[in-house]
């Protein structure tokens, strides 16, 4: 199942393990998406901070939809270009795991990494 293209960027840091995870269900998927390593692109903590309050990893941005846990994150993703399966939908996880919200200007996109 695939929707219109959007810019998808993923935060992250490759000692990560929940940035590797989110990393593994875009290519399962097969989602076209930028890789941006907030250790090595200056600026890229100061976006993460912007739109979550904090400076935590994995960050996404789907077009103008940003998220910050990897559960939710994965649920999204799953939910948008691929088979969402039984679990809950990403609007309906608790609040304590990140959350998902709309941003106009996501940021620094494109000072990344791209991915087919």
């Amino acid at each position: 199942m695939s929707t219109p293209a959007a810019r998808v960027v993923l935060y992250e840091r490759p000692e990560c393990w929940k940035c590797v995870e989110v990393e593994e269900v875009l290519a399962r998927l097969g989602v076209a998406h930028e890789i941006v390593n907030t250790r090595t692109t200056p600026g890229a903590g100061d976006v993460i901070e912007r739109i979550t309050g904090e400076r935590r990893v994995p960050m996404l941005i789907d077009g103008d939809l940003a998220g910050w846990d990897r559960r939710r994150i994965i649920r999204h993703l799953e939910e948008t270009y691929g088979d969402p399966g039984d679990g809950p939908a990403a609007a309906d996880l608790p609040s304590f795991m990140g959350g998902m919200r709309r941003v106009e200007k996501p940021g620094a996109a494109g000072t990344g990494r791209a991915t087919p």
